[in-house]
């Protein structure tokens, strides 16, 4: 801790021109007027992520572990109609999406395996949480109905689901907060809707935000692990409300706010929503088969041959909060990379362990070259992974290559580290991954 605040001391002095996205907008000009910005991004990759129709040739991955799910048909290849035949999966970049998020909460308690469990009433909850942010937003892909006065569309949400999708993140309205060492945050999401599915073989419908829509209300099916009987589920904390980022092991100094020595402070929250997508069927409590696009299982795989019918599909969304000081951090730029849809650099400090539980430091899908850069990365030790994505669902769960440990010293500066990685990259030994 000493050696930390003779580092964040030694970089008072540096000043630095703050710029986000691939085009330099500058985001972050909102830190001339508070002590600190919350940017949410709603993406696995922080840098630079891929586009809809980039990700699997802009088609939505279908769960091959579900029955009768094979004969429904892709719009892109079989010039099928979606949003009128049931059966038409729509393209990836056409998909409706809607999130509603009421607050962002922030502790200084420290991690432990059974945090939220005892917060069962407002009291422990209040003292459990240091709430950052408290004004709801909506984010939509598309209008989610038709009457502008239900609509809460129009304050914002178009633009705020571009920023929160295309790595330069949305502006989340904050209020301050205490300095200290924090170990959690969470992300009070009401509700999450996609706008397409089947449902007694015509086009689903269900609600978001008061409002009809044709499409699935996620939100009571990704509370829980696969699987999970009833009872069980009463003693366990959701998956989603809030989604939980817990510090963990060797993830060094991730969430420290010391607004004594510096002006500019951000909180970048991530989940990896955007590029993990996947079309499930699954048997909703009254019976009925329903058809949705709701997260990649590649984690917590479901089926809707299990117990549970696959109506419960948590514990794939994962979260990664860090504080950053735009006025010490450094770019790091990777050369070495052949572009690809499914290879991603991921960068970790070298000390986290249990790389799995959480999204990377940092992360960005594979260009060429020496066109793969990362933004404010703060000074420490990281190594860099090439991971591939093997069902072409979004999610790059296989590690092929790890590069040696290296230092990104105090900035502001540009830090290049070679490492291959792309299409040419092999599989190791023993490893297996479904095409």
């Amino acid at each position: 801790m000493k050696r930390f605040s003779v580092l964040m001391i030694s970089g008072f002095a540096l000043v630095g021109c703050f710029k986000g996205g691939d085009n330099g907008v500058p985001i972050l000009s909102f830190l001339t007027n508070s002590r600190m910005v919350v940017l949410l991004k709603g993406t696995y990759a922080s840098d630079n992520p891929l586009s809809a129709a980039e990700i699997n040739n802009n088609r939505i991955f279908v769960d091959d572990d579900d029955s009768g799910i094979s004969t429904l048909r892709s719009a892109g290849a079989n010039a099928c109609t979606p949003f009128v035949e049931p059966d038409c999966i729509p393209n990836r970049s056409d998909l409706p999406v809607w999130l509603d998020i009421g607050e962002i909460r922030l502790s200084t308690q420290q991690p432990g395996n059974d945090e939220l469990l005892g917060i069962d009433s407002a009291e422990k909850s209040e003292d459990f949480w240091n709430v950052a942010a408290d004004e709801r937003q909506v984010y939509c892909s598309i209008p989610y109905t038709a009457d502008p006065d239900l609509d809460n569309c129009k304050l914002g949400g178009l633009v705020n689901y571009q920023e929160l999708t295309n790595g330069r993140g949305v502006v989340y309205p904050s209020r301050d907060i205490q300095d200290g060492i924090y170990y959690h945050v969470g992300i009070y999401v009401r509700a999450i809707a996609t706008g397409w599915g089947i449902l007694n073989s015509g086009l689903a419908q269900d609600r978001f935000d008061n409002s009809e829509i044709f499409g699935a209300n996620l939100t009571p099916y990704i509370q829980y692990d696969p699987n999970i009987d009833e009872v069980t589920r009463q003693l366990l904390p959701p998956d989603w409300f809030p989604l939980h980022y817990s510090v963990g092991p060797g993830q060094n100094f991730t969430l420290v706010k010391d607004d004594a020595t510096y002006n500019a402070i951000v909180l970048e929250i991530r989940f990896n929503m955007f590029e993990n997508m996947m079309v499930h069927r699954f048997v909703n409590p009254s019976s009925q088969t329903i058809t949705a696009v709701a997260f990649s299982d590649w984690r917590r795989p479901n089926a809707d041959s299990l117990a549970d019918r696959g109506a419960n599909m948590g514990g794939n969304v994962l979260t990664r909060a860090r504080f950053f000081y735009p006025d010490i951090t450094q770019t790091l730029v990777i050369d070495g990379g052949t572009r690809s849809t499914r290879h991603y650099y991921s960068v970790y400090q070298l000390t986290e362990e249990n790389k799995t539980d959480h999204l990377p430091f940092a992360a960005t899908p594979v260009r060429d070259g020496a066109s793969n850069s990362l933004s404010y990365m703060m000074p420490g030790t990281y190594v860099i992974q090439c991971r591939y994505d093997c069902r072409a669902d979004g999610y790059p769960e296989l590690t092929l290559t790890e590069s040696a440990a290296f230092e990104i010293p105090l900035g502001p500066g540009l830090t290049v580290q070679n490492f291959p990685c792309g299409p040419a990259t092999a599989i190791p030994g023993g490893a297996t991954c479904t095409p």
